[in-house]
This record gives C-alpha cells, structure tokens and sequence, in this order.
C-alpha cells in the first residue's frame, strides 16, 4: 500500500446483504494540519501575533513590508519537531431517525515530524531590503487502520486502513521599500513545490473467517505553482505600529483513482477493476489575509495583536468524487476561518545578554472538513459518518525565550493545543 496523505478525497466502501456499494471521502482528510503561523521561533513565541511587528529575517515570509526595519544584513534559520494527533472514525452505529453520530467511536493516530521550517537572508539598502526564503508550508504524516467498519442502521462500512504524506515547500524572493518615514510596503513572489500522497485499503469481512481486499484507492500529486503576498507597515505613533498582508497561493492538480477487488455480491473479481479515475481533481491552498497591531508601552516590552482570515473553504469549492455520486460530496463543506493571535515579549536588556521572555494564546478555527446538514440517503449518512470525527477549533498557548548577542540571537519555543503540539528552535546571524 503507498504512503499517503490525507487533504482532500479518500474511500469508503459501504456493505449490505453481500453487496458492497462505495461511495467517497475517508475521514483521513477531515483534519488537514496546515500551519498558517509565521515562521522563526521568536514569532512562535508570541502565539505568532507578528504582523504588526515584523521585525527580523522571517518578516520576509509574515510580513514583508517589515524588512525596512533591518539595519544589517541577516541569515535566519529554524528547526520544528511537531506532534500530531489526528482523529479518525473507528467503529460504532450512527442513528438513523434522526440521524445521530454519537454513537460513534472516535480514535487517534500519533504521528511526529522533524524539520528545517525556514531558511532566510536578508540584505538591507538605505530605504529598501530584499530576502530570499525557503519555509515549509506543510508537512504531514499519518497512518491508521480502523478494527471495525462504522455502521448506520442495516448497513456497515468496512473497515481500512489509511496512509497519508503531505509536503508543501515555498521558495520566495521578496523585495520592500520605505515610503515615508511612516510607511513601509512589501512584495514577494513565491514557487510553491506540492507533493500529496495518499493510499487506502478496504477489507471485506462478509466471511469473517475469510477477509478478502475489497478496494483500494490512491491520490498522488507532484506539482509547482508560483503565488505572490503582499504587505504594509504603518508606524503609527512611536508606541504603535499596525501590519496588513495578503498572501495568494496556488491550486494543484494531481491524480486519484479507485479499484475494486470484488464484484457487488462480494466475490473476487479475476483482476482489479478501475472503477473511477478522474481528471483535473485540485487541492487549493488557503489564501489569507491578516492585520496586526503592536504596542511597545516601554523599551522593554511589547505587546502584539493579530487578526488572521484564512479562506479554507477554497479547499473544498470542487470536491471530486470517486464512486460517480457529486451530489453527495458536494453536502461536503469547510467554512473560512478567523485566527485571533495575542503575544508578548519582555527584554530583560540589564543582562550582560540581554534575555527576552515571550509568551502568548491564539484561537485556531475549526478547519475539518465536515457534512452540511442533515442526511437525506444512505450515500449522504456515510459521508456524514466518516467526517463526523473531524477535530473542531482549539485554542493554543505558546511560551518562549531567546538571547540577543553581538551578532547572534537565539530563539526557542513551544505552542501547545489539543491536536498539534509544535517546538521552535532558531538563530539569526548579523553581519
């Protein structure tokens, strides 16, 4: 079975009375762990409220009209370990009238990734700064096999098991310019490398004494597109400065296909059989806007706020079925969503190296692609039963620190939620 990731469509093979009817979308995409938040572990300190800040070497990603601010040239580079814990439907009966999911059980799947998140340099000149970046958007994995196929009145969905990769690199160049004494603007262009694959086999236990493959299905994406964000920074008073960015990313192309193994009584078929392989399926990256305030009551704190509205529901404007049943997979829905990020930092610059103190909470929306209303068929109930286990919002709380040095500052940090749980280490390096 290929290694796999979950984003967009899946499997389900729906049984009764001996005939196997499929239908589409495993609940392996129900939770797509995107990570949004600006780079570098300083911003991760603060929740990743930067915006408005914006003012080391991964402003060139967060917010690129904040690189202005730089007097020297700089190199930033960060490493990431982040856990996931990735829910999934594992067996139990939904209600039919009226239909109800609680009788569900739901399951989690550990999984963990160690990372190089972001690469920078920075190159300062009077009244414009240019930086070159390479930052991981996302990168993914999980695998989980189910013991028992979920049920809804006489009807039984068998059970799988579910391998999923997801890589998504950005390389960019970015260019930024002061205006005014007051206000600073930023471009950048960026090549985004997307690689998506993911496999699922489902099992038939007609004869539980004989279990026999039923069906397998596969997406695999290898694409680049090129996106561009832009950016602005108002120094309001000499306390206050506010950042707004717009960031376009691209939509991919990649390929999925469908075989079964056996006929609809249940019996194995002489060679597998393509029952679908459509053409054109698309995996759309959010766009997002965000605005950030940030407020330096004294040299030795500030204080920063961030706004962030991520266009999720562009993941899921051409959900692609598999098994012929668009009407179905267009009852699928996941609504655009606000992050609100509130972070501080205090520098205690008395030290012989000064030491800064960063803490912070954000609200991550819910971003599970989950069933619009209530279902009307037996092909709409398994839709609603495999994405009832999607992780809704959740709200995370960051700590960090970091030391200044001569040329040299070195950053650490933790975000911690329910479902992801994220560790920063990164140094920037001045000449």
């Amino acid at each position: 079975m290929k290694r796999t990731l979950s984003v967009a469509i899946g499997v389900v093979l729906l049984g009764s009375c001996g005939t196997a009817f499929a239908i589409t979308d495993s609940e392996t995409n129900a939770s797509i762990p995107f990570s949004f938040s600006s780079p570098g572990a300083r911003s991760l300190g603060m929740a990743g409220a930067f915006l408005g800040l914006a003012d080391d070497a991964t402003a060139a990603y967060a917010n690129p009209a904040g690189l202005t601010q730089l007097a020297q040239t700089e190199i930033s580079i960060e490493g990431r370990h982040t856990s996931y814990s990735t829910p999934y439907i594992d067996g139990g009966t939904a209600g039919v009238s009226p239909f109800s999911t609680a009788g569900l059980n739901i399951s989690y799947a550990d999984s963990s990734e160690n990372n190089l998140s972001y690469l920078s340099i920075v190159v300062p000149r009077d009244r414009w700064a240019f930086a070159f970046y390479r930052h991981e958007l996302a990168r993914f994995e999980t695998e989980f096999t189910t013991l028992a196929g979920a049920g809804f009145g006489n009807f039984q969905l068998f059970p799988f098991t579910s391998q999923a990769e997801l890589k998504i690199l950005n390389y960019g160049a970015t260019a930024a310019f002061k205006a005014t004494d007051n206000v600073s603007l930023g471009l950048g262009v960026s090549l985004y490398d997307f690689n998506f694959l993911t496999a699922t086999g489902r099992v038939s236990l007609a004869n539980p004494a004989n279990p026999v493959a039923a069906s397998a299905q596969a997406q695999l994406g290898d694409e680049r597109g090129w996106g561009w964000n832009l950016g602005a920074r108002f120094r309001l008073t000499d306390t206050w400065s506010l950042g707004l960015t717009y960031r376009r990313a691209p939509s991919f192309d990649y390929r999925a296909a469908n075989l079964v193994f056996i006929d609809v009584q249940g019996n194995p078929l002489p060679a597998p059989a393509v029952f679908a392989a459509p053409t054109g399926v698309e995996f759309d990256i959010p766009d997002i806007w965000g605005i950030g305030l940030s407020w330096r009551p004294t040299d030795a704190l500030v204080v920063n706020f961030d706004i962030d509205r991520v266009e999720y529901a562009q993941l899921t404007d051409r959900i692609d079925s598999l098994f012929g049943i668009a009407d179905a997979a267009s009852r699928l829905r996941l609504e655009n969503g606000t992050e609100v990020h509130l972070g501080a930092e205090y520098t205690f610059a008395n030290m012989t190296r000064p030491f800064s103190l960063r803490g912070g909470l954000w609200h991550d929306p819910r971003h599970s692609v989950e069933f619009d209303g209530t279902p009307a068929n037996d092909n709409e109930r398994a839709l609603a039963v495999l994405f009832a286990g999607g992780r809704g919002s959740d709200t995370h709380y960051s700590i960090g620190g970091g030391w200044a040095f001569t040329k040299f500052q070195l950053d650490f940090a933790a975000d911690f939620s329910e479902g992801v749980d994220t560790y920063s280490v990164s140094g920037v390096y001045r000449f």
